[in-house]
């Protein structure tokens, strides 16, 4: 499933004062992320995206998305088994004279779309305990 989010952030919205959004997503593991920053951002704007309040995008806690009229977009494998089921978008302006949006888009897919062939997870599992290995 595509979820996607636009988060505006107007020149109030500095690192003390962020602008924070709540994403709702689905159960299952994420594969794929972008964010969008359009053109006119010039690199002022930037984006951190959490999961409860863990930082997943960047990864490193102190780091921060930003950019200008490309996507930055990567395949991921971060599981959303455990609620809550969202995620929650942090965005500020350094020294933005005009109000920006903020593209964010995330795939969300379940374990079973991700099995090579499927099904063949359950087969084997049904033929090891056939067999009286495992449980």
């Amino acid at each position: 499933m595509l979820f996607s989010f636009v988060v505006n952030v107007a020149t109030t919205n500095t690192a003390t004062n962020k602008k924070v959004l709540t994403l709702p997503v689905a159960h299952g593991i994420l594969t794929w992320a972008s964010v969008m920053f359009p053109p006119g951002c010039h690199g002022l704007v930037h984006c951190v995206i959490r999961h409860r309040e863990h930082q997943i995008f960047p990864s490193t806690e102190l780091l921060d998305l930003r950019g200008d009229a490309f996507p930055i977009e990567w395949n991921d494998y971060y599981e959303l088994y455990h609620e809550p089921y969202f995620l929650k978008a942090e965005c500020w302006g350094v020294g933005c004279s005009y109000a920006h949006d903020v593209y964010i888009r995330v795939v969300i897919l379940p374990r079973r779309a991700l099995e090579p062939i499927p099904g063949l997870g359950t087969s084997f599992k049904k033929f090891f305990k056939m067999l009286g290995i495992g449980g």
